[in-house]
């Protein structure tokens, strides 16, 4: 069974997939093993960089039982259309379909971003990208520099993804940093907003919830609104709106949530 996720309005449709349809992996963590021993940095596979480099595309995506969920909210989140195959049915994407339903409209709000990154196409810019998304560092893709970004990058870069990606994150300095995810490895954020409210989408890769996420949005938003997927009646603790930065922390997290911050 098929089902059609679109992104400004969740859908449920039967029948093939659409011509030119992209593939994409199902949204997961890995553990990847080292020379000597199973890593204890959890890699995950997420499609954040692959859905920034190409919003307009339509994406069809493996992700039986459980995992449709989380594919379901990922699509939604960075705003495509995706194709779900899920072998069972699918309770879980049924719940999905049904929160994101549920959610408020906040209308068609920019993404935000710290950095700007020329896609040359190449496999290096791609590695890059992907690095950035997991380590929650934003982004979006430019063309030409653009004055209310941080930092722009552009070819050619440098033989390890990783350690560019360190030094871009370096580069900028935390304290400019729009969003910083503390306490969790497995959780990629994105930001959309313009400047007087802001939409936080949370995707959590693992198979399991996330307990105790601390978050800092750059700015002073008091007023917000808190939905998680799978838990009813959540709410934001040790919550705090200072001029120049807004915290809070998510006790507990499942697959999916939302937070929406006003000034």
């Amino acid at each position: 069974m098929l089902l059609l996720l679109a992104a400004s309005l969740p859908s449920l449709l039967n029948g093939a997939p659409p011509e030119g349809c992209t593939t994409a992996p199902a949204p997961k963590v890995n553990l990847r093993a080292n020379v000597a021993r199973a890593t204890t940095s959890p890699w995950v596979e997420s499609n954040a960089s692959r859905y920034t480099h190409k919003p307009a595309a339509k994406y069809c995506l493996d992700a039986p039982g459980k995992s449709s969920a989380l594919a379901a909210a990922e699509a939604f989140a960075f705003g495509v259309s995706a194709w779900i195959k899920s072998a069972d049915g699918s309770p879980e994407f049924s719940k999905m379909l049904e929160f994101l339903k549920s959610l408020p409209a906040v209308g068609d709000l920019p993404q935000m971003a710290n950095i700007g990154v020329v896609d040359d196409g190449s496999s290096q810019t791609a590695e890059l990208m992907n690095l950035l998304s997991r380590r929650n560092l934003l982004y979006r893709v430019v063309s030409t520099p653009d004055s209310h970004l941080d930092i722009y990058i552009s070819g050619p870069h440098a033989a390890d993804p990783s350690a560019e990606a360190y030094e871009i994150r370096q580069k900028l300095g935390d304290s400019k940093r729009l969003l910083r995810l503390y306490g969790s490895e497995v959780v990629v954020g994105r930001l959309v907003g313009d400047g007087k409210r802001i939409r936080l989408h949370l995707m959590n890769y693992s198979n399991r919830p996330v307990n105790g996420l601390r978050v800092r949005v750059l700015g002073n938003f008091p007023k917000s609104a808190f939905q998680a997927y799978g838990l009813s009646g959540a709410v934001l603790a040790d919550f705090s709106a200072t001029a120049e930065a807004t915290e809070f922390t998510v006790q507990s997290l499942n697959e999916y949530a939302v937070i929406d911050l006003t000034k």
